[in-house]
């Protein structure tokens, strides 16, 4: 377990918010980057990479080498878009996402998103419903984490423990992101 500097990642956080929309968005990126890399065998790849068509663009590509102190339970690669947005996120969004995990023959991705995405999950309406659609289709899953979830983490095995319990939400069908 090691602990997630809340002082820091509120600052960041904070910092951003002051900020023009990029600076936004890149506090929350660099706060969701730096705790992930927290994990035993998760490491960073790319911020902000583009494709060589320049027609995919992602916030942060980490590797996972699975370490049984880390996030097993994930694929060697996690792809994580984050949107520090005043509105929920949109569908036409999601699909846009869901769309660049298909184009590199991912199946699953986090999608940090301030303040959380647009429906009602219980009832898998708007974005919700785009979510378990992509899964029916084609088994592709996307967690969905808050800034209230992420600032409210004190340690790694907290967020550990909170994917954990999205991700076996999400396969059964019930409404955790």
């Amino acid at each position: 377990m090691v602990a997630i500097n809340q002082h820091n990642l509120v600052a960041q956080l904070n910092l951003g918010d002051v900020g023009n929309t990029a600076e936004k968005g890149a506090a929350l990126e660099t706060v969701v980057q730096e705790t992930f890399c927290l994990f035993e065998g998760v490491g960073l790849l790319y911020t902000n990479a583009t494709d060589e068509a320049g027609s995919l663009e992602l916030d942060i590509v980490l590797y996972n080498q699975a370490h049984g102190a880390g996030l097993p339970f994930l694929p060697n690669y996690i792809i994580i878009e984050c949107k520090n947005w005043a509105q929920p996120v949109n569908c036409a969004t999601l699909r846009a996402f869901t769309s660049k995990l298909r184009s590199m023959r991912l199946k699953f991705g986090l999608l940090v998103a301030a303040n959380g995405i647009t429906g009602v999950a219980a009832e898998h309406t708007a974005s919700h419903a785009h979510l378990r659609d992509e899964f029916k289709m084609d088994g592709v899953i996307v967690l969905v984490l808050t800034r209230a979830e992420f600032v409210a983490l004190t340690a790694t095995e907290e967020l550990g423990a909170l994917l954990r319990q999205k991700f076996g939400k999400f396969i059964m069908g019930m409404a955790a992101f």
